[in-house]
């Protein structure tokens, strides 16, 4: 229990420091770090409720800088994705689903390295196909991030601007999925019980990060991302195919 208790701890505290510098990373942190002691199906829900509670308390700074259209765009696949994510998660055995999801950021960091533009008002068809992938990414782990990241960055949105749609976004997000997860029995007692434990470390992160952005340079933000979406992308896929 102490392992497990200090595993969840710690993956809680960096993915919120995580998220209060760039505004995007706490469920691509804490996902793969909270997997290491607890099941996907456990996870994602606790992910989910502790991404809803930051990010209501993020929303008054986010709401004047945030790219309203984008997150207007996204937020049709976003709702069809959701419940898609989630029938995955349901359905298959966790390894399965840590291997996907690496593969995905593998991809995702691909495209970002190798500095994907697009207009500034892109096509329907691509806002809605990333808010569909990213919805299917977040019912089944909480990890939608990745195609958000790479549609907001190839925008050529200033650091600030990403930072505070992404915190709008995964809110939206967050809130939309705790309707079918908890339909679906996903979120019970014991969910709500670790996610109120974590709330002093959730907040003392986040401060942390938000801090950080503050004194960091401008190009800092878009390093941290390309380093973080790498690390996790093989931290996935080398649990994924450990025996």
């Amino acid at each position: 229990m102490i392992p497990t208790l200090l595993t969840a701890v710690l993956g809680i505290f960096a993915a919120s420091i995580l998220r209060g510098f760039t505004g995007f990373g706490f469920g691509l942190a804490a996902v793969p770090l909270l997997s290491l002691a607890l099941p996907p199906a456990q996870v994602v829900p606790l992910v989910v409720v502790l991404q809803a509670i930051v990010g209501v308390a993020g929303v008054g700074s986010a709401w004047p800088l945030c790219d309203w259209r984008a997150v207007r765009r996204l937020t049709p696949g976003l709702i069809v994705g959701i419940p898609l994510g989630l029938i995955v998660l349901t359905g298959f055995e966790p390894n399965q689903v840590r291997l996907v999801i690496g593969v995905m950021i593998a991809a995702s960091v691909v495209v970002l390295w190798r500095g994907l533009r697009l207009p500034p008002n892109p096509s329907p068809g691509i806002t809605l196909g990333v808010g569909l992938v990213s919805g299917v990414m977040s019912g089944l782990s909480s990890m939608g991030g990745p195609p958000i990241v790479v549609y907001l960055l190839a925008l050529a949105h200033s650091a600030a601007r990403v930072r505070a749609t992404s915190i709008i976004y995964f809110l939206l997000s967050a809130l939309l999925s705790l309707v079918p997860m908890t339909w679906r029995g996903l979120i019970g007692q014991e969910v709500l019980i670790w996610a109120v434990a974590c709330v002093p470390v959730l907040f003392g992160g986040s401060w942390i990060g938000t801090w950080g952005f503050r004194h960091a340079q401008p190009h800092h933000h878009r390093t941290t991302a390309l380093v973080v979406l790498t690390l996790l992308s093989a931290v996935l896929i080398a649990r994924a195919v450990a025996v």
